[in-house]
């Protein structure tokens, strides 16, 4: 669970990455735990995973459809929590 601070710290973050994609369609919201993004097309979904997965980010994730299971509407991820010092790690890719 985020403290103020820390929630501070995780929306700089997310609007700093969201304002490098203008393509961006999605929205924010703070939960209990920490924020719920919600967001309408697979490539944001990814673009938002890659930031959390940066931030050794623990989250959950859900979907939304109307009537047809494989017409997906929408993308939900609640982050509960992050590494505050993750910009101190390296980052390794095979």
């Amino acid at each position: 669970m985020m403290n103020v601070k820390k929630k501070q710290k995780f929306i700089k973050w997310y609007k700093f990455s969201t304002s490098l994609n203008s393509n961006y369609h999605g929205k924010i919201e703070e939960c209990k735990n920490g924020y719920t993004i919600y967001v309408y097309n697979f490539e944001d979904f990814v673009d938002i995973l890659n930031l959390l997965g940066q931030m050794a980010a623990q989250f959950n994730i859900g979907y939304g459809y109307e009537e047809d299971p494989n017409k997906i509407t929408d993308y939900q991820i609640t982050v509960i929590d992050f590494d505050e010092n993750f910009q101190q790690r390296s980052t390794q890719y095979i």
